[in-house]
């Protein structure tokens, strides 16, 4: 009686034991949804990207329709501020920039609006000022591009707000 006893508990600890060490698909699955939410929300407002010339910090990034008279399009309004670290004049301008929005597409600055900044910063001196970039309505994620003559030379990913 004993002996059975003893067997019985091992079976039921020998099963118990494997099923705790197991691992199920929908567990799997879980983990695999959250990585790719929490890359969909990443946000590097605030990161500095250096150049060899500037140090350049995305501040904020807003979304509304500013200038654009296109319903299926939205104003994503990214304010930088660019800090020449050489020792000679340097310039950065909201043209210097591009936006990959979640679709894949690249976009440039909305050259009709007269507020993008841009101008030349002298050595030690940081210039503050706003991009206007006209990207498809219900974006959620871009990644923004700081690419002077077409080289990239930074990069932030970017969460598109709600207007």
């Amino acid at each position: 009686m004993k002996k059975s006893i003893a067997i019985a508990l091992s079976a039921c600890t020998l099963v118990a034991g494997l099923a705790a060490c197991g691992n199920t698909a929908d567990t799997t699955d879980k983990s695999s949804d959250t990585a790719v939410h929490q890359t969909q929300t990443k946000n590097e407002v605030g990161k500095v990207v250096e150049t060899p010339n500037l140090d350049i910090q995305v501040k904020s990034v807003k979304s509304g329709y500013a200038e654009s008279k296109d319903k299926n399009k939205q104003m994503l309004i990214v304010e930088i501020a660019a800090k020449n670290t050489s020792k000679i004049e340097s310039g950065a301008g909201a043209a210097d920039f591009r936006v990959k929005a979640d679709n894949g597409k690249t976009y440039e600055v909305y050259g009709l609006e007269s507020k993008n900044f841009g101008d030349a910063i002298a050595a030690g001196k940081t210039l503050v000022g706003k991009g206007y970039y006209e990207i498809p309505k219900g974006t959620k994620a871009v990644t923004f591009y700081y690419a002077p003559a077409g080289e990239k030379k930074g990069e932030w990913s970017l969460t598109v707000p709600a207007k």
